[in-house]
């Protein structure tokens, strides 16, 4: 699109969840002057197997620094969704333009990979002696990092460009280690240098492999030399050596397959359909009937294969799905068929994707005649071949789900009972899905999620494959909903079958394997795992005690709660202790609300009403993991006590996905029963700040004092924080149907210890009861419990900070100049309009509602500047709202906002607009901090002003001196003002300087304008502007959008000071893998 040069390409991508609204959830870099741009900067989205994630890729010409999309050339979109790509790994289509036309000859190609490593390498690089590549001048070089795929050499990293220099010294950068060789230290990396050319057109100077278990070993004693090779110019030129050398000066730092890397291996989803056509469900001809099709083309039976079959369809390259009915007579002998193709093709019952299945069930429908009995055993058995085949080949190429949509009861319970058990046995889930108002007690029994299902004769279910949903609880919802629920336990169903198989994708490399750490993991999108435990619930049971289950909710952005996930029901016990944890995705520039809502289980049946209610408690995920252990009393749904019932909820980040495979036996036990023998099993925990915290429950082996458990897997985060060294505690106990459990005996151990058992020779520990050790003279122990076989980094995170006692301490400065114009006027931007907001409140109440979770006491100096204030009307650029200054603290965000609306009649609107005064303030307090030996306090500053700053040259330098400090600093525009000088502060494009030269010594300014968000929700503001604090320390997106880099930059600050969180959990040692 550019006359006199290429086009400058940058990537913008949407996402679509839900509805007609896109969003945008990142942008790739600005590459100049190319039309073939390979974008470094990758764009990271959390995925989830059970939505359609649709995404739109847009690509624009950028022609300037301030260029916005808006504003730029439109290059082509792509639109298709996250489950295309990753089945696909590697996914090139055409782009076109708004119009569905062709975008000229231009093409997209996305690359897809699971982030499931999150450690970081931090490298600092420099050369020496680079060829010249320039006429006029010295090579400007820079280099890029490329990881090795099975789709080729994919860029991991680019640096900054060195100008005028063969020797240049590069800035210290980090690349993560998944991006860079997929956490396998033996892959290769290539690392090509060139000189920038202003024309797009760079000259390639050399490259050179290696690998950083090479770069490591190297760099132990000295610094890591590498000649730089141009191998054109070797072939050409005799005596050639070398086009300069490549000086790595510092290079510090399992793999249990994943869902996604079986899919994006090559696993195939394969799709069955089973529709109930007995005589239950009614005339098809009648609207009373569960097959009559509406006017507008619906009935639960198509709303199911909807849902269901939207989001697989993906996962299956040749989308032919194979479909079938049972349960009706068919033509023309009329016979009752329990298994047949609802196109009537029984040499081929597949049908061209999900619209093709829904057209052969509406033709299907008026050819038979609906009977019965109601027989899953045929269908069941029919995919069960299938999946036994697939099984004999030496990968895991294939997977089966088969959807059963059913309006009754089952007829042939033993039968499918059988078909189950066998089929847990095979790559094989099965969903069923109820419609209509049946009992449907039957369906949720072979559900296996509070036992396992058994044979007629006997035999276990080697795993839970069976997902019971009754499609009247998603009546009135979105059909997203239905298949969230249902296809929930699909990827963890695949994962655990094939790695329990120690079945390899089709198309993988081998896991890699782990390596001593010398460089700490970042995670930037972490996932917090919660722990609930409950004392003094009440009790409704008559004649025992409560049986509690606990249930978490989440409230979305349409004020809706939704069901996140449950834990177990634990029998018997007013004060339970629950092993199912509930991991969820924490963003630091969103208020994620919760619900923890207790009930007492007495039935089989999924829903809840029909349960009593035990208490609940209402918070935000901010509240739990600044807490870190946070306990509360219950309340009932009318907001009174739920009795001296309490709760207590214990955060953690997840970082890391490694496993432990365990098998275990006990032999000896204590007989703890006066009738029979011991019913045994064993509790795992791992060792916290706060205590003992279990991690992992086994079965109960039944009447046995020689027990041998079923094996099981923990995840090492859960288990031992990934820490090799930790002790992990072991206990034993009897189990009685009253919940008053006797303990047998425990033992201490850790994770290298157990990893020396093997089969020959397992790893045995006494059990021991030390009341009884106490009591029993010659006492020796209560068993032995038997680890036949066990197999098998911390730079601190943003939550490590938070958990670790780091303070956020938020300061607001409100811009009074006099062009915010008078106050009482409408056109105002002080105005406060009848429904009591303006531009100013917005913004603070959006940002302020974030980061006001992680202030232990809520208490937040808020100033003003450019406004003559009473009495002497002096103008100040730096005045307390409550006219305070020895207590310039207002009690919450609501109580900034009293003082503002108490002052602003009180003062008079002037000017100049200075920013460094308020800055230089702040920046005070964070100079104390740092004389303090831990990261115990962050400061953020927001600045709320409607235009271009008089003192820039003053806020230049105070910036700079500001980025050597605990503190981040979010400027929100509101009005219609010319930002520019704003945008020059967020060094987003370039390291800010001072008046005298000085770089910043990191990007501590986020600038946003208000009007970007006037339509917005609050909350996206506050994700945009906070986002890099971590890196650092209307209203939703407002908040979205400037609190988003607040993580990184406190991170970045406090990892670079090496200053550790007030109470920080002991990091980790890193240990090898599991194989």
């Amino acid at each position: 699109m550019d006359a006199f040069s290429k086009s400058d390409p940058m990537c913008v991508l949407q996402l679509n969840s839900s509805g007609p609204h896109w969003y945008e959830i990142g942008r790739t870099e600005k590459i100049q002057n190319c039309l073939n741009p390979k974008f470094s900067k990758s764009i990271v989205l959390d995925y989830y197997f059970e939505t359609v994630q649709k995404l739109r890729f847009e690509v624009y010409d950028i022609d300037s620094e301030n260029c916005t999309p808006e504003e730029a050339d439109f290059l082509g979109q792509f639109e298709c969704t996250l489950g295309q790509i990753v089945s696909s790994k590697k996914l090139t289509k055409p782009l076109v333009k708004r119009d569905k036309t062709p975008a000229g000859k231009g093409t997209i190609t996305i690359c897809a990979e699971e982030r499931n490593d999150n450690r970081v390498v931090a490298l600092e690089v420099a050369a020496r002696s680079l060829d010249k590549k320039d006429f006029f001048g010295k090579s400007d070089p820079f280099l890029e990092f490329y990881k090795q795929t099975e789709t080729g050499w994919q860029l991991a990293h680019r640096t900054e460009v060195v100008k005028y220099n063969l020797n240049p010294i590069w800035k210290p950068f980090r690349i993560p280690m998944q991006s860079l060789c997929d956490g396998d230290v033996e892959k290769s990396i290539k690392i090509d240098c060139y000189d920038h050319n202003n024309s797009g057109s760079h000259d390639f100077i050399g490259s050179f492999l290696t690998s950083l278990c090479q770069i490591q070993q190297a760099c132990q004693s000295y610094a890591a030399e590498f000649e730089c090779i141009n191998s054109k110019k070797k072939q050409k030129k005799k005596g050639y050596k070398n086009s300069g050398i490549i000086i790595i000066k510092q290079c510090k730092i399992v793999k249990e397959y994943t869902f996604l890397d079986y899919i994006m291996g090559g696993c195939q989803i394969n799709f069955t359909i089973a529709i109930d056509f007995t005589g239950s469900n009614g005339n098809p001809s009648l609207p009373t009937s569960l097959h009559y099709i509406n006017p507008q083309g619906y009935n639960e039976y198509l709303a199911a294969i909807w849902a269901v079959g939207n989001v697989i369809q993906d996962y299956d390259s040749d989308k032919m799905f194979p479909a079938f009915g049972f349960g009706a007579q068919l033509p023309p002998t009329w016979q009752v068929s329990h298994e047949f193709p609802i196109n009537f093709n029984a040499s081929n019952p597949f049908c061209a994707g999900i619209e093709g299945v829904i057209f052969a069930y509406q033709q299907c429908l008026p050819q038979v005649k609906l009977y019965g009995p109601t027989n899953f055993s045929p269908i069941i058995n029919h995919v069960a071949h299938f999946g036994r085949e697939a099984l004999q080949q030496q990968t895991a190429s294939q997977y089966f789900v088969l959807l059963i949509i059913t309006d009754g009861v089952i007829t042939d319970m033993d039968q499918t009972r059988n078909a189950i058990v066998n089929a847990s046995r095979l790559p094989m889930s099965i969903i069923i899905v109820g419609v209509g108002a049946a009992d449907f007690s039957a369906m949720e029994f072979l559900d296996g999620d509070d036992g396992v299902l058994r044979s007629a004769t006997g035999e276990a279910a080697m795993r839970d494959i069976v997902q019971f949903v009754p499609f009247r609880q998603f009546q009135n919802g979105p059909q997203e909903a239905l298949a969230q629920s249902v296809l929930a336990e699909v990827p963890g169903q695949v994962a655990g079958f094939f790695n329990t198989m120690k079945l390899s994708p089709p198309h993988s490399n081998d896991p890699p394997s782990d390596l001593l750490a010398s460089a700490p993991p970042r995670t930037w999108l972490p996932s917090v795992e919660l722990t609930v435990s409950c004392e003094n619930l009440l009790d409704f049971d008559i004649g025992s005690k409560s049986d509690p289950l606990c249930v978490l909710l989440m409230c979305n952005s349409d004020s809706q709660w939704y069901e996140m996930g449950r834990t177990e029901k634990v029998q018997n016990c007013l004060s339970p202790k629950f092993a199912k944890k509930f991991v969820i995705d924490y963003y630091f520039e969103m208020v994620q609300k919760l619900k923890f809502g207790i009930y007492d289980i007495d039935n089989k049946t999924v829903d809840l009403n029909d349960d009593d209610f035990l208490g609940e408690l209402e918070c935000t995920l901010g509240q739990v993991v600044s807490s870190r252990k946070l306990t509360r009393p219950l309340a009932l749904k009318n907001k009174k006590p739920a009795g001296n019932g309490t709760i207590t909820i214990s955060a953690e980040e997840i970082k890391d996905n490694r496993v432990a495979f365990f098998e275990m036996e006990a032999r000896k036990l204590d007989n703890k029963d006066f009738f029979g023998k011991s019913d045994p099993y064993l509790e795992l925990y791992k060792q916290t700040e706060t205590g003992w915290q279990l991690a992992h429950r086994t079965e109960v082996v039944k009447n046995n004092l020689n027990p041998t458990w079923r094996p099981f897997r923990v995840h090492l985060q859960s288990l031992c924080g990934g820490d090799v060294e930790k002790p992990i505690k072991v206990e034993c106990y009897d189990y009685d149907d009253d919940g008053s459990h006797d303990l047998i005996g425990s033992f201490e151990t850790t994770m290298k210890r157990l990893q020396e058992a093997s089969r020959t020779s397992p790893a045995e520990f006494e059990c021991v009861n030390s009341k009884k050790k106490q009591k029993k003279k010659g006492y020796k122990n209560s068993g032995v419990v038997s680890v036949k076989h066990c197999e098998v980094v911390k730079e601190f995170t943003f939550l490590d900070y938070i958990m670790g006692g780091c303070q956020i301490n938020f300061t607001v400065a409100v811009d009074f100049t006099g062009s915010n114009g008078d106050p009482r006027s409408p056109q105002s931007l002080h105005y406060i309009s009848p429904q009591g907001v303006n531009e100013y409140l917005s913004a603070i109440w959006s940002v302020g509602n974030v980061v006001q979770d992680y202030d232990s006491d809520k208490m937040f100096p808020a100033f003003g500047f450019g406004a003559q204030i009473p009495p002497t009307w002096q103008v100040s650029h730096e005045f307390p709202l409550n006219f305070n200054p020895s207590n310039p603290f207002c009690a919450g965000v609501e109580g900034v906002v009293q003082a503002y609306r108490a002052c602003l009649p009180q003062v008079k609107l002037y000017g100049p607009t200075n920013f460094s005064p308020i800055i230089n303030h702040v920046a005070c307090f964070a100079k104390q901090a740092i004389q303090q030996t831990t990261a115990s306090q962050y400061f953020v500053l927001l600045i709320i002003t409607d235009g271009v700053i008089t003192d820039m040259d003053q806020t230049r330098n105070a910036i700079v001196n500001a980025s050597r400090l605990p503190m981040s600093i979010i400027i929100v525009g509101v009005g219609a003002a010319d930002f520019s000088a704003m945008e020059f502060l967020d060094g987003d494009d370039g390291r800010l300087r001072s008046l005298a030269g000085e770089a910043a010594m990191r990007d501590i300014v986020q600038f946003v304008p208000f009007r970007d968000f006037q339509n917005a929700p609050s909350q996206a503001l506050a994700q945009s502007v906070l986002a890099e604090l971590p890196q650092q320390a209307p209203r939703e997106a407002l908040a979205k959008s400037v609190l988003a880099e607040v993580p990184a930059q406190l991170v970045d600050f406090f990892c670079t000071m090496e200053l550790k969180p007030p109470n920080p959990s002991p990091a980790p040692a890193e240990t090898p893998a599991m194989p």
